[in-house]
């Protein structure tokens, strides 16, 4: 008998086999008690399938729009929302990054700013994030730049 080793018993690496009958298989039987096919071969014949070449993929779906579906107004609210935090007092005071992306006027590029996670996520439109900030009473916005109105030179960064 192999694995069987007198008084140790069987060995470990028999272990996991066990004694007795092979597992039945699963019982694929109606209410009649014949035996129907297993599940997966159901998929294999069908009557009434025409089974011809492959036919073509069906076109892939198109990219995501730049903008989901939330609506432009709320978008452009949460954009206006989220670019005010970032030249808030409070972030700017912790922000090392954003002063360092800042020229020696204070202003930060739009494409800067759009590559943040944040607003990547809510688009990729600069044209939508300038015009987003337009009313900001926090941000001001020139030739595709923006910075924090009015104390923007306690914000710099001497280099």
């Amino acid at each position: 008998m192999a694995g069987f080793h007198g008084r140790q018993g069987f060995h470990r690496r028999h272990a996991h086999r066990q004694w007795g009958p092979p597992p039945t298989p699963p019982h694929y039987g109606g209410f009649s008690g014949y035996a129907l096919p297993p599940p997966y071969l159901s998929t294999i014949y069908q009557p009434g399938w025409s089974y011809g070449p492959p036919q073509p993929m069906p076109p892939a779906p198109s990219p995501p729009p730049s903008t989901p579906r939330l609506g432009t107004e709320i978008v452009t609210l949460l954009l206006r929302t989220q670019i005010e935090y970032y030249f808030s007092e409070d972030n700017l005071a912790r922000n090392v990054h954003l002063k360092m992306q800042m020229d020696e006027e204070g202003w930060v590029s739009v494409h800067t700013i759009a590559s943040f996670p944040r607003v990547k996520r809510l688009t990729n439109d600069v044209v939508l994030i300038l015009r987003s900030l337009q009313p900001s009473p926090t941000v001001e916005v020139e030739d595709g730049k923006m910075r924090r109105r009015g104390t923007w030179k306690k914000w710099l960064i001497r280099r």
